[in-house]
């Protein structure tokens, strides 16, 4: 089992402008042209600003409460799942509030799980948008399978948003390569309404 050991505080949120917000998601599909390739990505609000995302290719997205679903073709038992939740002050993410993390990631699985084990924990494996993230992934085993579960936590300005995927212990790894790689697509625009609805006066704050 891999752990990480960490012996500093990270301040994930430096600053809050006003009270905290959560993310307003959406499953409309956009596409965009890239080089003459066509690209499908959803646009999130974060207040005022927009959240531009490519999920993995294929997959299907609905809305949920409080967030949104996604799940890759022909799968079964297997899904994805982004939610945001308002963050009226900064977090402070030491040694402690990783154990609160992975007991968090622990406590959500489905009931009567069993062999549960906590396989990676990592601190700002990759970065988002310059947001750090945590990432944990645990394996158990339900409904006579063995599965694995990934949470990676992402705290933006006033916000945090977790991403979970869940599938079969031996589809896990390629499936969430690929969503991981999608969180990595998120990206916040500038504010126009602060530019004065002028983009080249619009500063890019994550």
């Amino acid at each position: 089992m891999s752990r990480f050991v960490f012996s500093l505080p990270v301040i994930f949120a430096l600053r809050l402008a006003m009270a905290g917000n959560s993310i307003e998601f959406s499953a409309s599909d956009h596409t965009f042209n890239g080089e003459g390739v066509v690209y499908h990505r959803l646009i999130f609000k974060d207040q005022a600003r927009e959240i531009f995302y490519q999920p993995p290719a294929g997959w299907t997205c609905h809305l949920i409460e409080n967030g949104l679903r996604m799940v890759p073709p022909e799968k079964t038992m297997t899904e994805a799942k982004l939610e945001s939740f308002a963050l009226d002050k900064p977090v402070v993410l030491d040694a402690k509030a990783f154990e609160n993390f992975e007991q968090q990631v622990i406590r959500t699985l489905p009931a009567d799980s069993q062999n549960v084990a906590v396989i990676k924990q990592e601190e700002n494996a990759f970065f988002v948008n310059n947001n750090a993230t945590a990432e944990t992934v645990v394996s158990y085993n339900a409904f006579g399978e063995t599965f694995e579960r990934g949470v990676v936590l992402l705290n933006a300005a006033a916000n945090q948003v977790r991403f979970q995927f869940t599938a079969r212990k031996k589809e896990f790894d390629p499936l969430y390569r690929a969503f991981r790689t999608s969180i990595m697509s998120l990206d916040w625009q500038p504010d126009q309404a602060a530019a004065g609805g002028n983009p080249d006066k619009a500063e890019k704050v994550q």
